[in-house]
């Protein structure tokens, strides 16, 4: 599958009723090229299915990634939580490979009661662990943590660089809404979001932003952080096409999923705008 700008939705298009397996047919045919599984609330698919997966997104041209459970915590104070994450996020990386899934997205952990400092060192620890896991199995996935919505939670960009920096077989997931709603909404322009491809350019490399995996949603958010995604074109932000236009005027090819609460709806407006822009997909 040839590098080039991919949107699609997270979890099965919004008007798709079948099952999971024959869902990128769906999504080609509706104009777009990727799809992240949702295994949020546990990765319920079978080894036999998440191999017909892998063979259908093949067949369409569709990217796959799978998103792992909410329940992930490496940085608990209870230390049965952690080995159950390094568990959780195992299997999802495992059944991911299965399915043909590029990166395995998950959120990385609570600060709970720690310091930042110390819930990152420990999140590190833990992660390391499981991708030492993967790789003594021979499953090749990347793993993607991902930028937080919630204060209280650990992922802003910069801890999701550092633990790039530090663990092999990873590459980030940025959620631009997450970004904006933890943030106090600072994503605005397109100087705004180009500072996020530079940081990730600077500190991971020039390949790690021009194949950005991102997330995209307008959000609604409080002191605490993020509150609840919206709909595109709302009176909401972050916006899309500041971000339109830094992808294409800087020839960045990212997979880009829409959260938005109806999912591959929203993805087509993005295709719109990426189109309006010159962008020929």
């Amino acid at each position: 599958m040839p590098r080039k700008i991919r949107l699609g939705p997270a979890g099965n298009p919004a008007d798709y009723s079948g099952p999971s397996v024959n869902a990128p047919e769906f999504i080609r045919e509706e104009g777009l090229s990727a799809y992240e599984y949702q295994g949020t609330r546990g990765v319920r698919i079978s080894e036999e299915n998440a191999q017909k997966l892998s063979e259908n997104a093949e067949e369409n041209d569709v990217w796959v990634t799978i998103h792992g459970q909410y329940w992930i915590n490496f940085a608990s104070a209870k230390k049965d939580t952690i080995e159950k994450s390094k568990d959780r996020l195992f299997k999802a990386a495992r059944i991911g490979s299965l399915m043909g899934a590029h990166q395995v997205v998950f959120h990385p952990a609570y600060y709970s009661d720690r310091s930042k400092e110390e819930a990152l060192k420990i999140t590190i620890e833990g992660i390391k662990e499981v991708v030492e896991r993967l790789e003594d199995e021979g499953i090749e996935i990347l793993i993607g943590p991902e930028t937080t919505g919630r204060k209280s939670q650990l992922g802003t960009l910069s801890e999701i660089i550092k633990i790039c920096q530090e663990i092999p077989m990873t590459a980030p997931t940025v959620d631009f809404a997450h970004i904006h709603a933890r943030t106090g909404g600072t994503l605005e322009t397109k100087d705004d979001y180009l500072k996020i491809f530079e940081q990730i350019e600077d500190e991971l490399g020039a390949k790690s932003a021009k194949n950005l995996h991102a997330h995209f949603t307008e959000v609604e958010f409080t002191e605490k952080g993020e509150k609840k995604h919206l709909t595109y074109e709302t009176d909401y932000s972050p916006p899309f096409k500041p971000l339109a236009e830094v992808v294409v005027e800087n020839d960045f090819t990212p997979v880009i999923i829409s959260e938005s609460p109806i999912l591959d709806k929203d993805a087509l407006k993005f295709k719109e705008e990426l189109e309006k822009l010159g962008y020929k997909f």
